[in-house]
């Protein structure tokens, strides 16, 4: 196991896969999907071994392990923030709340006319306590490590700080904002007289990772696994390479100085005993079940993670997330485009209950930034990291339905 870290020489190109060409303009990601960086971490190593691409070769690539992007800034690794917390701001004071199930029958729910997506499933609320509707105010995208772990380990709505407006952040320490969008307009370039073509322009928009005002930048953290003949070559990385759209290049070296990536220690002893744990997604999801993971019906046989907890048992009992993000792309292995698929986003948040002997610590040492994605392959290209943490019902004395 390696880490790198990719340090951006201009703004990257990540697309979102909408259509782009001559009068259109291009739209960019707020960060790269993993497997931007996946292709471009495996075409670097088989260029380096002077490969030919051919079927056997690609398969050996497919096979490393690579987990991110995840942001990183000034050794510190950090994480998008969580759909579980919402901030009212209020006289120039900032009140935070967290999104927990809550534990009402469920036939007093379906009198509000509201047909949950799945049977037995509570709804994710507010405090019932909090009668006045409020408009939430907006928080910042990136959370460092630390600060994501007093979250994790914030069952309800216990004592956490309440993080600062992203508008209002001077010193870039626990929070930072997601990169700035750089847009340029292009022209057409003749390629047999090497001029310009009239009324040939398109656009198009990079994340730029530089911070205003600051010496470093936000990079690129990424976790390589493999037992095959790549690793030695991956180990000894230190240069220059494309990644994502444009040929924008960055520097690729091996940084062993990450923190963050291994199961906090002084986590295990808060989520020891307890039975009820969240999984909040670090990197967006594949679900062979759409929203929510197949695997929850049991894994088929043989395709169980190494990494996984023998005899594992969830039970989903609520989950709060954004809309789901289409992915797509070409296939250089199929020579054509990719299917279009949904991604679960970063930062939804899934409330399980464990039956069985298993406690929250055995699940977050096992499964901490590990994959939580049905197919392997989607595994193996970084997609569902997930951070785990423990929960408890809102407002579990005085429940009541809000019509």
């Amino acid at each position: 196991m390696l880490y790198l870290r990719i340090t951006a020489r201009d703004p990257l190109i990540a697309r979102d896969g909408r259509p782009f060409g001559l009068g259109i303009r291009m739209k960019s990601l707020d960060w790269p999907y993993p497997s931007v960086l996946a292709g471009a971490f495996r075409t670097m190593l088989g260029k380096e071994m002077n490969c030919s691409f051919d079927g056997n070769e690609i398969k050996a690539l497919k096979r490393i392990s690579i987990s991110g992007p995840l942001p990183i800034y000034k050794g510190k690794l950090y994480v998008p923030a969580p759909n579980d917390i919402l901030i009212r701001e209020e006289n120039a004071t900032r009140e935070h709340f967290a999104v927990r199930p809550v534990n009402i029958d469920v036939d007093e729910w379906k009198k509000c006319n509201c047909d949950l997506p799945l049977e037995g499933i509570l709804p994710a609320m507010l405090p019932l306590s909090i009668e006045r509707e409020f408009k939430p105010a907006k928080i910042p995208s990136l959370w460092s490590m630390d600060v994501m772990k007093k979250w994790l380990r914030t069952a309800n709505n216990e004592s956490f700080e309440s993080p600062p407006d992203p508008m209002k952040i001077i010193t870039k320490g626990e929070f930072l904002d997601l990169p700035r969008k750089d847009a340029r307009t292009h022209v057409k370039i003749d390629p047999k007289l090497g001029t310009s073509e009239d009324s040939k322009l398109f656009e198009t928009v990079g994340l730029d990772l530089s911070l205003k005002g600051e010496l470093d930048g936000i990079d690129l953290a990424a976790r390589i696994e493999d037992e095959g003949e790549f690793m030695d070559l991956a180990s000894k990385i230190d240069s220059f390479h494309t990644i994502g759209g444009e040929r924008r290049l960055a520097h690729w070296r091996v940084d062993d100085n990450q923190g963050g990536w291994s199961f906090p220690s002084d986590l295990a002893q808060d989520f020891a005993g307890k039975k009820r744990v969240r999984m909040i997604l670090a990197t967006p999801a594949i679900f062979s079940d759409g929203w929510k993971p197949g695997w929850l019906m049991g894994w088929p046989k043989g395709k169980t993670p190494d990494y996984w907890p023998n005899e594992l048992n969830l039970k989903l009992v609520s989950a709060c997330m954004g809309r789901w993000k289409p992915i797509s792309g070409w296939s250089l292995e199929e020579k054509g485009a990719k299917p279009i698929r949904r991604l679960v986003p970063a930062g939804s948040v899934y409330f399980f209950e464990l039956e069985g002997d298993e406690d929250a610590s055995i699940v977050a040492k096992n499964l901490w930034l590990k994959s939580v994605c049905d197919d392997e392959q989607d595994r193996k290209d970084g997609f569902g990291l997930a951070l785990w943490g423990i929960w408890d019902y809102a407002d579990e004395t005085n429940v009541k339905v809000q019509e």
